[in-house]
């Protein structure tokens, strides 16, 4: 009878405790804010979203060569060291093309379709210059990174952008 009797007392401990609402615990609030806040307020939103999308990710941001490998499969990387590139807008599909190399600024241009998934860069001045003025496709678009190769005969030519 002494075990029912504790049976009993266990079963009503556990069900009370079942009963009572736990007033210690607090819920933890749920944000939904996104940690990357864009400032749009001097974006000309009267054009199309990609071109919106490109102006702010590309146009007049500092770049510079993170992997070059020409035609043949060379690794020509070595001889961008140090530049910084800038596609400056005029429009959402051209402009002028700045490379700061070497402390002297070359101007060239840039263009690119509407859909911006091509990208003709021309550009005179130094010898490493000939490698870039191709019309070039992406391949690889994100917010700090653009991997691009030549639109014709690619071989295994590959160019990659990185934000500075």
């Amino acid at each position: 009878m002494l075990k029912f009797k504790g049976f009993i007392a266990v079963f009503f401990l556990l069900f009370c405790m079942a009963l009572i609402p736990n007033w210690s615990c607090n819920k933890e609030e749920i944000t939904t804010n996104d940690s990357q806040q864009i400032d749009t307020s001097n974006i000309d939103t009267s054009q199309n979203s990609l071109g919106i999308l490109f102006e702010y990710y590309v146009l007049n941001k500092a770049t510079q060569i993170t992997l070059a490998i020409d035609s043949a499969g060379n690794n020509i990387t070595p001889a961008y060291i140090d530049y910084e590139i800038y596609l400056k807008k005029e429009s959402y599909i051209n402009g002028p093309l700045e490379i700061l190399a070497n402390s002297t600024k070359y101007v060239g241009t840039w263009k690119s379709n509407n859909d911006y998934s091509r990208l003709t860069l021309d550009i005179s001045g130094l010898e490493p210059f000939k490698f870039l003025n191709k019309t070039w496709r992406f391949t690889y678009k994100s917010m700090d990174l653009l991997k691009i190769a030549p639109e014709i005969n690619p071989g295994e030519t590959i160019l990659h952008l990185e934000k500075i």
